[in-house]
């Protein structure tokens, strides 16, 4: 009995062994597992401590000063591992019981995404500026130009139909003074064949006798009755009685070659007058076709695309601002342009024209016919009245097609042009005016131009240009030619459709605003945000352009923002561009008003003389005071204050070469820290790999490690290996 309760005490007491056993082993497991889970989380939190450390290091120079973030010039790999180091360290307390001794194996670091780089300096650009830009931008520009979004669209709409038109005008006018000069010199083939008709043209044809000139018909005619009885006589009498031989003979050759004369010069009149009317047939297809192409500019002319900016500005919602607008300007600049049709010509008034050519060239007919009759007549007895009839015909077509007089009927077509062209005079007047006043501005541009620079400016923009082409060049974007500056307007039409433009371009940009240029609106108030602009106010002397003789222009850090919008490497360019591109603003919102000023002129060419006047005149103006306190008032009818630095705001969306103004903006900051972007980066990612010591059963460990593990984890001999990797960027 006792051996049998030995056994099965014995049987259960193995049993009990092999179940604590399989319990211990599965605890010794588990608890295995839990370290290495705590080892997993414990990793990864070391990989962002480390990598976080490396970003951490940022070089506050371009942190304070541009608000970019780079990694500095401290080795990355020694920050990261000097975090992990610490983190890593063994506790110094001698109780203290290491459940988690790690040890770290490696790690690594990898540095990446330049600053330098477009899309990552444009995305740190944006993050800096995504709040202050729109709303920034916002209430300090478009809620200025927004009420006057229509006035403008209305002006620059009028300016562009009228300018054509002006130019259509002159042309067709030309050609109607070309086609009227042809026929007058059509006219004047008729006095030389009158001449040698009979002179004085109209006296009475009397007998004379042999022996004078035969200048004209008519003297042969005078002396046809002389020969007729003198050859009678001669005829009675032997061939050596016969007194008149000498004076016959030189009667009938006189004759002769006096109807030879007159042949010959009705046969080349004719031809100069036929080819002189085809000319002048010409020159009034030529006007008609112009006339055509004036009403096809009077119709297309409300179908302008540039007007889509004024439009979507107007439409935007701004706050600060309701849907008024310049008050009753719209509407006045509007009506001028509902005149143009005042500028063509009716089709009556050009079929007259066409009916003169007409009637000359058949006036000239019955001419031909009676100067031909009496080439042939000369010699006979039909000569006198051959003679009196070519003169009358002759003279008449004198009095209606050269000689001046009331009679003249291409004087009264003259006339007839001039009535319809009744303030030409005081356009062309107003013109010149407005070319004397533009000249002012341009010896101001010639003075900023003519500025010298010292050789410190010429070092500067030297080594800027050089930081410049490194930056296009690490971006893979081809090297800019030496730039040139855009050419002065000295004419008042072209340099107001320069300015109207411009405008037009400022307001596609404005009006665009949302619908997906926001990147450009972040560089652009990056740009006036964190870079230098020049002070307007050292022109104050811009009143006496002599005064500007002497320009020195100024350091780079005094324009950087000029640099940026123009992009010149020199120390005066920049400035002068800024200063044209201000005074054609100027001159487009002035010519605006000089419309709504001169709207009761009637002519709209003329209402158009006397606008761009205004507007240079006023512009000039404009330009003295911006020098003079910094600011100046937008528009007679939106009196808000724009500043020197609110116009280069504006500009900066007409030049919208991004990469370009990025790769001057990296410029400059490499110029102004030293820090070449380019060669600090944005992004660091960092890869670690940590060992434990398991405690129990490492085969079992291995074996489960399909389940428990994670891909870049191992086991290897008694130690679990985990690899783990943190990324991160400003």
């Amino acid at each position: 009995m006792r051996r049998v309760f030995q056994r099965e005490e014995g049987a259960v007491s193995i049993f009990l062994m092999i179940a604590l056993s399989v319990v211990f082993m599965f605890v010794a497991v588990f608890i295995d597992y839990a370290r290495i889970a705590a080892m997993k989380v414990q990793g990864e939190r070391l990989a962002h401590a480390a990598v976080r450390s490396v970003m951490s290091a940022y070089d506050p120079q371009l942190q304070q000063n541009y608000g970019l973030y780079a990694i500095g010039e401290t080795r990355g790999d020694l920050i990261m591992g000097k975090a992990l180091n610490e983190s890593l360290k063994p506790s110094s307390r001698a109780d203290a019981f290491p459940l988690l001794p790690l040890r770290l194996d490696s790690s690594a670091l990898q540095l990446q995404r330049p600053l330098g780089t477009y899309d990552i300096f444009n995305r740190q650009i944006s993050e800096d500026m995504k709040y202050k830009a729109p709303i920034d931008f916002t209430l300090e520009m478009l809620s200025k130009f927004k009420p006057m979004s229509q006035s403008m669209k209305e002006a620059s709409s009028t300016f562009d139909v009228l300018k054509k038109l002006g130019k259509l005008y002159d042309q067709r006018e030309k050609a109607l003074d070309d086609m009227l000069e042809k026929q007058r010199k059509a006219g004047q083939q008729a006095p030389p064949l009158s001449r040698l008709v009979l002179q004085p043209p109209g006296s009475q044809i009397s007998d004379e006798v042999l022996g004078g000139a035969i200048a004209t018909a008519g003297d042969a005619a005078s002396q046809y009755q002389d020969y007729m009885n003198k050859s009678a006589e001669d005829a009675s009498r032997e061939s050596d009685e016969k007194l008149y031989t000498d004076l016959l003979r030189k009667y009938l050759e006189g004759t002769a070659s006096m109807s030879s004369t007159l042949a010959a010069g009705v046969r080349g009149a004719s031809s100069r007058h036929e080819a002189l009317l085809q000319e002048a047939e010409e020159h009034f297809k030529k006007a008609q076709q112009l006339n055509e192409e004036m009403k096809q500019v009077i119709e297309e002319a409300e179908f302008r695309s540039a007007s889509s900016g004024y439009d979507a500005l107007s439409h935007q919602s701004v706050p600060g601002t309701d849907s008024s607008s310049a008050g009753d300007a719209p509407p006045m600049i509007q009506s001028i342009r509902q005149q143009t049709g005042k500028l063509i010509h009716h089709d009556s008034i050009l079929d007259s024209f066409q009916a003169e050519i007409n009637r000359q060239k058949n006036e000239w007919g019955p001419v031909v016919q009676k100067l031909d009759a009496l080439a042939g007549s000369l010699g006979s007895s039909a000569a006198a009245s051959s003679v009196s009839r070519a003169s009358r015909s002759v003279e008449e077509y004198i009095q209606e097609y050269s000689d001046p007089g009331t009679r003249n009927k291409l004087s009264q077509k003259q006339l007839e042009l001039e009535q319809l062209r009744s303030s030409d005079k005081e356009r062309k007047a107003l013109e010149g005016e407005a070319r004397g006043k533009l000249k002012q501005a341009e010896r101001w541009m010639a003075a900023l131009h003519g500025g010298k620079e010292s050789g410190k400016v010429q070092a500067q923009f030297k080594e800027l240009k050089r930081y410049y082409d490194d930056s296009l060049s690490f971006n893979a974007v081809a090297a800019e030619e030496d730039r040139r500056g855009t050419e002065w307007e000295s004419d008042p039409y072209d340099a107001g459709h320069a300015s109207m433009d411009q405008m037009d371009g400022s307001f596609a940009a404005m009006g665009g605003l949302m619908d997906g240029v926001m990147d450009e609106l972040f560089q652009n108030e990056y740009a006036v945000h964190y870079f230098s602009h020049y002070d307007i106010t050292e022109l104050s002397g811009l009143s006496d352009p002599g005064t500007l003789s002497g320009f020195t222009p100024p350091d780079l850090k005094e324009q950087e923002v000029e640099y940026i919008l123009y992009g010149f490497h020199n120390g005066y360019a920049n400035i002068a561009a800024a200063y044209g591109e201000i005074f054609a603003s100027r001159l487009a919102i002035r010519t605006m008003e000089g419309f709504v000023v001169n709207s009761n002129k009637g002519n709209p060419l003329l209402i158009l003389a006397a606008a761009i006047l205004y507007g240079v005149e006023k512009a000039i103006e404009d330009m003295i005071e911006l020098s003079t306190k910094g600011s100046v008032e937008l528009s007679r009818y939106m009196p808000v204050e724009m500043t020197y630095r609110d116009h280069l705001r504006l500009f900066l969306f007409l030049h919208s070469h991004n990469d370009k103004k990025m790769s001057r903006m990296l410029a400059l900051i490499r110029f102004h820290t030293g820090i070449n972007p380019a060669e600090r980066t944005t992004y660091a990612s960092g890869e670690i790999e940590l060992g434990m010591k398991l405690w129990f059963l490492p085969g079992v460990t291995e074996a489960l490690g399909a389940v428990m593990g994670h891909g870049d984890d191992a086991v290897k001999g008694n130690e679990y290996i985990i690899t783990r990797r943190a990324d991160f960027s400003y």
